[in-house]
């Protein structure tokens, strides 16, 4: 059982945390962090989570009296991602995510085109093309906090297996469906050897619940690790303190 908010509600409780280190980078006075063009790519861990809120159909009801959301099976995928940064904090930058099939299950889910209950088999697979600006939080030199706000283009697929909760009936199908939804992440990355950097990134994609069977909202949460490469880093001259000036003899 999940907690009653979407993967990406859990993350954003770190946002708050980054704020606090704001007056600690002004105060070591770091220089201008490296600006330009990157690419990076590497594998997630995703999944689905669904409100399964009180919801009902003329007199009966979708998923009971719950008021929480719960999330499927996950599986891992890969990603990858390519941006421009523009500024010391802000960047612009476009990425792909493949979440691998997931599964989601519930019971006595009530369909109306059916007019009866159905436990609900859904494998889910989807691919989201994510176009974002990124704010930068630099600090310790080589260590950055960052917040994605921006669109999720998405596309997916299910396989759905619905067994009559109280009878015999069977139906299976396939369902495929595309949008766009409300894309948003939280992450910390760490720079090596000045051109590559690591990055672990917490991102939510809202969805179509219907492709689940659900009736409130969805979304595909996934936990990201990734390898980048920044272009002409590995060039730009290191910052150093300016020395104090000293009097003339």
């Amino acid at each position: 059982m999940s907690a009653p908010y979407t993967g990406f509600g859990r993350a954003a409780a770190c946002i708050a945390a980054a704020s606090f280190l704001v007056g600690t980078v002004q105060a070591q006075g770091l220089g201008h962090p490296w600006r330009g063009l990157y690419v990076g790519g590497g594998g997630n861990y995703s999944t689905v989570s669904v409100e399964v809120g009180p919801g009902c159909h003329d007199s009966d009801c979708w998923w009971g009296d719950y008021g929480y959301y719960e999330k499927g099976d996950g599986d891992y995928g890969y990603n990858l991602h390519a941006g421009v940064r523009l500024h010391d904090f802000v960047a612009i930058e476009a990425g792909y995510v493949d979440t691998g099939s997931i599964r989601w299950d519930e019971n006595l889910v009530y369909f109306p085109e059916f007019n009866d209950y159905y436990n609900n088999r859904v494998d889910f697979s989807a691919q989201v093309t994510q176009l974002a600006v990124v704010g930068i939080l630099p600090f310790a030199q080589r260590y950055e906090l960052y917040l994605k706000l921006g669109a999720g283009f998405w596309d997916a697929e299910s396989q759905q297996r619905l067994d009559q909760s109280f009878g015999d009936d069977l139906v299976t199908r396939q369902v495929s469906d595309s949008g766009t939804g409300f894309f948003g992440g939280v992450g910390f990355g760490m720079t090596f050897a000045q051109t590559l950097h690591v990055r672990f990134e917490l991102q939510s994609t809202t969805i179509d619940e219907q492709v689940l069977n659900a009736r409130n909202d969805a979304g595909v949460d996934a936990m990201l690790l990734e390898v980048q490469y920044r272009f002409g880093a590995g060039k730009a001259p290191s910052i150093r303190p300016s020395a104090p000036p000293t009097a003339s003899p």
